[in-house]
């Protein structure tokens, strides 16, 4: 797309955040949201109020508020991500509140049940000390006894991808391609759009780092986390290293953090 034409860097999410819905339309948020509020119920049995962090254009939000109901915030750095969720809340009449926050350094405004950080939120975090500062805001937004579900992308998950995350279409906004590259050594992986608009090509390269189940596990009990379970990839059983996508779920425990 790019030949002969200058391309201009532009930062994560700001453009593609316009036609992310119809790039990502092959994702059932439904099924996520049926399984989140299954571990929701399997856990914490009568939660209410929900944060979710790294929403998005808000589409787990709206499949997932109306199973509870949940009293239910959510949050993600880009604002042109949070415009697109406040647009969709608005036409079906729902009650989310979106805002902008960084998961890295966030207070939710008073203690909430369950904080939920889904679809490779974690992964962009390409240091450990920036994992631990997330687990320590969470740790602070959850009341004594509250969950804390989200997933990860493993090694394994780039490793047998890397090619499925190529293609290139048009959505209303912008015509797009998409090239992906893991660095097995490094553990980044990365995935550059390319998006057109008016004969203008913008480039969007997003950095994500696979961590192994392992290296979680031992930030998690550096912050002192209750493990509950981690499940192999939307199913209840054990995730293993072998897995590619593991989802967590971490509780406050009700005693004082020593």
């Amino acid at each position: 797309m790019s030949t002969g034409i200058r391309v201009q860097e532009i930062v994560p999410y700001s453009l593609l955040a316009r036609g992310y819905d119809q790039v990502m339309d092959y994702v059932d948020y439904g099924a996520w949201a049926r399984y989140v509020h299954g571990l929701i119920q399997r856990f914490l049995p009568g939660a209410r109020c929900v944060l979710e962090l790294g929403c998005g254009t808000g589409s787990l939000a709206l499949a997932l508020q109306p199973l509870g109901p949940y009293h239910y915030r959510a949050s993600d750095r880009s604002e042109a991500m949070l415009k697109v969720a406040r647009e969709k809340a608005a036409r079906r009449g729902c009650s989310i509140v979106f805002e902008q926050a960084d998961f890295t350094d966030y207070r939710a405004p008073e203690p909430v049940d369950v904080v939920l950080l889904l679809y490779d939120g974690l992964n962009y975090l390409l240091k450990p000390e920036d994992v631990r500062a997330l687990f320590r805001c969470t740790w602070q937004a959850l009341r004594p006894g509250g969950l804390f579900i989200f997933d990860q992308s493993t090694p394994m998950n780039s490793l047998a991808h890397e090619a499925d995350f190529d293609d290139a279409g048009e959505t209303a906004a912008f015509r797009y391609v998409r090239r992906s590259h893991y660095d097995p050594e490094l553990r980044l992986h990365t995935t550059i759009f390319e998006l057109e608009v008016d004969g203008k090509v913008y480039r969007e390269r997003h950095l994500e780092r696979a961590y192994t189940m392992d290296e979680i596990y031992a930030l998690l009990r550096a912050e002192s986390f209750q493990i509950e379970a981690a499940y192999d990839n939307f199913s209840l059983r054990p995730a293993t290293e072998r897995s590619e996508r593991i989802h967590w779920v971490v509780r406050r425990p009700k005693a004082a953090k020593p």
